[in-house]
């Protein structure tokens, strides 16, 4: 096929009229210069300032936004931790003291509720986290979770010792002041990245003074304090100068002032002293009450809790400014940008204007070109059964060309060659049914007179029947008179396929049972042929009487050659309600589910003539005269083969 040149010649009226305007029209420019022109500033600015600003900017701010609620959410963490202690040390003195009432229990449990329900409305508006943060608050809700059953026991005094209870309220503080380590270490809002680490340390240090203040209590609870207990006590002193000097390290100096400032005078002085009698105590009488000993470290971890809020609150403060601060950023760089791309824009509309009018004209033939000009006349040509005596190039002469375009760029050459290639197909398919005229008319012609002889050879065969007494040589000449209808019904299978009656039709209608047998008597095999329930009653119409029987012999003689020379092959002839079937029945060796799929469409769909036509001829043939009368043929699975029932 050819498809014309890809550059186009211009008109010399044309290259006249671009001399006298001294500059070439818009849309004669190159499409990649076009493009080059449209692309280039809003792509550059895109790339430049959207992908490298807006991107990063968008990120830090829903970074700031998030670390704001997650510095939020730290506070309701950071009082439901306190109260939650507070709970503990009143469970531990209520078993301590075995008749004390629980009202003071009681009193700390629902001042605990009130702040977990204050957690979980806050954790609620948080949305999306990252998966650090959601790992942490699902370990905290876990346990959380175990608190009730903690109280019931507590209450119920079921051998709940006061080290036991305080253990299990311990479990649950450590995952709650572990929530500031976890926020400490999420990206985004660099410039309160030491605070946040500050506060969290600052915490560690909070919660080692309330470990120390249970420990002290759980181990005075007893009367005397032992070397594991007083082990105990020195981990939390540890731990808390470690806390401390991680809080030195990384706090601000208004942040050191703070904590120096608010955590110092008598209450230190106190529990100072208590940890000296405490170290004097080992295996003795204590030298300090356990209720003094945790009243002097409570008040300093009262303090420490006074200035916690105030590190929370300065901490917040910072977060939202810095979210501030991110968003306004945010807002006048997207406003520098949009300016931009507003100019940007307006430069490529007013480019591609030209560009997209010949674009959509281009489609627009294409459309009408794929979607229905070339379908209805590849179509048309396909039932032609003559060619014209002006022949292919008169047909091609009449296409029209679909796209009309005097553009001389790209989209233009496209159009010209689009046009070429739209004539060239409709010459292929015009010497395509040119060809299919040819071939049809040379199988009609040999068909004709290949049926001639055929018709008096088997008029001379029947001469010599009528006179031969020899029964072996009548019995040869029956061969011989059966192969040449098998010849006579081959020529009328080249008829039916080049769309030509193939014979004489009937006057008269002829019953189902005379037509089965009239196409037995066709088939090679016949004497293999049995019939099963054949309706007495059924009769075809005379029109169709040659063809169904030619339809039904094909069908028989498929079934024969292709099932075992030691079977039958049965037909049945019966009316159900208000159609006839015809049921073909062998005992082949049947065909793949794929086979059987692929000669069920050719048998639905007459074929076109062509090679595989001719191949499988048999089908071919049945198709086709079933399409002629509205037959349904259909090969379907038996026990052992296939069957082609009516």
């Amino acid at each position: 096929m050819s498809t014309g040149p890809t550059t186009l010649p211009e008109s010399p009226d044309a290259d006249q009229r671009k001399r006298r305007r001294g500059l070439p029209r818009l849309r004669d420019a190159r499409i990649r210069s076009k493009l080059a022109l449209i692309l280039v500033v809003p792509v550059a600015a895109v790339i430049a300032l959207a992908a490298i600003r807006l991107v990063s900017i968008g990120e830090g701010a829903y970074e700031a936004t998030q670390i704001r609620s997650l510095t939020a959410l730290s506070i309701d963490i950071s009082a439901l931790t306190q109260d939650l202690h507070k709970e503990r040390m009143a469970a531990a003195t209520y078993l301590a003291v075995p008749n004390r009432e629980p009202d003071d229990y009681n009193l700390r449990v629902r001042r605990t509720d009130e702040r977990i329900a204050a957690y979980r409305s806050e954790r609620e508006q948080l949305g999306d986290v990252p998966g650090s943060v959601r790992s942490r608050l699902k370990v905290i809700d876990d346990h959380l979770s175990t608190l009730n059953g903690t109280r019931q026991e507590v209450l119920d005094r079921q051998q709940m010792p006061v080290a036991e209870v305080s253990l299990r309220y311990g479990i649950i503080l450590d995952d709650l002041v572990a929530y500031g380590d976890t926020l400490a270490q999420q990206p985004g809002a660099e410039s309160i990245a030491d605070a946040r680490r500050a506060v969290a340390a600052f915490a560690h240090a909070k919660a080692e003074v309330a470990e120390e203040q249970a420990v002290v209590f759980t181990a005075l609870s007893t009367g005397r304090i032992d070397e594991e207990q007083f082990s105990s006590f020195l981990a939390t002193l540890t731990a808390q100068q470690e806390a401390l000097l991680s809080f030195s390290r990384a706090a601000d100096p208004a942040q050191r002032s703070l904590v120096n400032s608010t955590v110092s005078g008598d209450a230190v002085q106190l529990s100072d002293r208590v940890a000296n009698d405490l170290s004097r105590s080992i295996g003795k009488a204590p030298l300090v009450t356990r209720d003094n000993a945790a009243a002097a470290i409570g008040a300093v971890n009262d303090l420490m809790r006074w200035a916690e809020i105030q590190l929370q609150a300065r901490l917040l403060t910072a977060a939202d400014e810095v979210r501030a601060d991110v968003i306004q950023q945010a807002i006048v760089e997207s406003l520098l940008v949009l300016l931009t791309l507003a100019i940007a824009v307006t430069l490529a509309v007013v480019l591609a204007r030209s560009l997209n009018e010949s674009l959509r004209r281009l489609r627009e033939g294409a459309l009408a070109v794929a979607n229905h000009d070339l379908p209805d006349a590849v179509s048309r040509l396909q039932n032609v059964n003559a060619i014209g005596d002006g022949g292919v190039d008169e047909i091609v002469q009449q296409v029209r060309d679909p796209i009309k375009l005097n553009n001389r760029d790209e989209v233009g050459q496209v159009a010209a060659a689009f046009n070429v290639v739209h004539r060239e197909a409709v010459r292929v398919a015009a010497e395509q049914a040119a060809l299919r005229t040819s071939v049809s008319a040379m199988f009609l012609n040999l068909a004709r007179r290949s049926q001639n002889l055929v018709d008096r050879m088997i008029g001379e065969l029947d001469a010599i029947e009528r006179g031969e007494e020899d029964p072996k040589r009548l019995a040869q000449l029956f061969e011989l008179d059966h192969l040449a209808t098998r010849m006579r019904r081959n020529d009328e299978n080249l008829l039916v396929l080049a769309g030509a009656d193939s014979a004489v039709p009937r006057r008269d209608d002829a019953l189902l049972v005379d037509v089965l047998r009239a196409a037995q008597s066709e088939v090679e095999l016949y004497n293999r042929i049995e019939f099963g329930t054949v309706d007495t009653d059924i009769s075809v119409a005379a029109h169709a009487v040659n063809d169904v029987v030619r339809l039904v012999a094909e069908l028989l003689d498929n079934a024969t050659r292709f099932s075992p020379p030691n079977t039958t092959v049965v037909a049945d002839g019966r009316r159900i309600r208000d159609y006839v079937l015809i049921q073909v029945e062998d005992r082949g060796l049947g065909l793949s589910d794929e086979q059987l799929d692929s000669l069920n469409r050719r048998l639905a769909a007459p074929p076109t003539v062509d090679v595989a036509a001719f191949r499988l001829m048999g089908l071919a043939v049945v198709s086709r005269l079933a399409s002629r009368y509205g037959i349904r043929v259909e090969l379907r699975r038996n026990v052992e083969g296939a069957r082609s029932p009516r």
